[in-house]
């Protein structure tokens, strides 16, 4: 069981479903709190349920230690890796963390709405269009048009409605929202969506269970900054049953794109405006431009109290840090992973390091399915082609 509180003003509340804003409007995420203690039992996701909304079943990221990447660091460094890795014990069909954040997201919003809208660069889209067939819901993914060459599917069920958007992301999540509103949908919720937010906290359980301890640094690329704040969500439920240290968070962005960077560097709480990222990018799924990161209880909070660091990455760096894990592990890393990776090389750490690999395995995926290219079913491109989608 669970009640949900607001980082601001303490509010604690049940959910009425998709209550991802506080009743009294307070501009802060809120969270879940659980009454069960740590007590893992179980496979897969469902291991940690007890500090999940809903039970859902699906992998969990295999955690490995990287002999290369500790020489380079000069300290003990682990990754906890979202794959397709059959011969590690992974499956991610789609090979990102975002299939974790799917899942438990499905899994919610099938318990209070017959259909779901939300926007994604990538990752997210080829998740929600793999797993939505096994849910009894509907869902219309906003995808910008340049990103689109990145969607792939296996196969895609009746109840996925994919919207080709020309436009950049901030109009696809513009798009998603005003849909929501004109129709009988539930506007999915993104990062402030705790029930994604509670899934990918799973990485600092099974890093936990193994060690009985927080790593001295956690590291993550990010975009809208979800990741972070859930291991650290999930590091500060541990904390309140158990004696661990405090990890420092560790945020990486794909240079020239880098708000958080510039912000924290100036340990401002507000982030500049950016022009569109996507023509840009290396690792285009993180081109966020509205992370959660001024928002209380965002990554601005969770820097300030884990005195962490922000660090850019070029896309030279980060492709350099993929081929060393290729050589060590035999898969490729999504661009974000070998962004985060990257980062290893430019910061002073000690002792134990815990990465997110945030996606890998595709050409191991390639070898075992038959990968297809996402046709969309509309496009868009002003408030007036919305009508269109059925």
């Amino acid at each position: 069981m669970y009640v949900l509180s607001c980082y601001n003003c303490g509010e604690t509340f049940k959910d009425w479903g998709f209550a991802f804003q506080c009743p009294h409007g307070c501009d802060s995420l809120v969270y879940t709190k659980y009454s069960e203690k740590f007590s893992p039992k179980g496979e897969g996701l469902r291991r940690y349920s007890f500090w999940m909304p809903f039970e859902v079943d699906g992998d969990l990221p295999v955690l490995v230690k990287s002999e290369e990447f500790s020489e380079i660091a000069d300290a003990e460094v682990f990754f906890v890796v979202h794959a397709y890795w059959p011969e590690m014990g992974v499956r991610l069909k789609t090979c990102s963390f975002k299939e974790v954040e799917a899942l438990s997201s499905l899994r919610y919003s099938e318990n209070f709405a017959e259909a779901i809208t939300l926007a994604s660069v990538g990752n997210t889209a080829n998740a929600f269009i793999e797993h939505a067939k096994n849910f009894d819901l509907k869902v219309y993914l906003f995808v910008p048009e340049k990103v689109f060459e990145d969607l792939f599917e296996i196969e895609r069920s009746e109840n996925v409605t994919v919207v080709k958007v020309k436009g950049s992301y901030d109009d696809a999540q513009r798009f998603a929202r005003i849909f929501s509103e004109n129709r009988e949908c539930k506007f999915e919720g993104g990062g402030r969506n705790f029930a994604r937010r509670d899934a990918l906290a799973t990485s600092c359980y099974v890093y936990f269970e193994k060690f009985r301890e927080m790593p001295d640094y956690y590291i993550q690329p990010i975009g809208s900054g979800t990741g972070v704040i859930a291991f650290y969500e999930g590091y500060k439920r541990v904390s309140k049953e158990f004696n661990v240290k405090k990890p420092k968070i560790v945020v990486v962005q794909n240079e020239p794109f880098t708000p958080v960077v510039d912000a924290w560097k100036k340990r401002s709480r507000e982030i500049n405006s950016y022009e569109d990222p996507l023509d840009k990018l290396y690792a285009k799924v993180l081109s966020n431009r509205n992370p959660l990161y001024s928002v209380k209880g965002g990554l601005y909070d969770i820097l300030s109290d884990t005195d962490g660091e922000a660090i850019g990455i070029s896309e030279a760096e980060a492709k350099k840090a993929g081929k060393i894990f290729k050589k060590e592990f035999g898969i490729t890393l999504h661009p974000a992973a070998e962004v985060g990776l990257a980062s290893l090389e430019k910061i002073n750490v000690r002792g134990k390091i815990l990465v997110n690999v945030t996606g890998a395995g595709l050409d191991r995926l390639k070898r075992d399915y038959k990968l297809r290219r996402v046709k969309e079913d509309f496009v868009v491109s002003s408030e007036e082609d919305l009508e269109m989608i059925e």
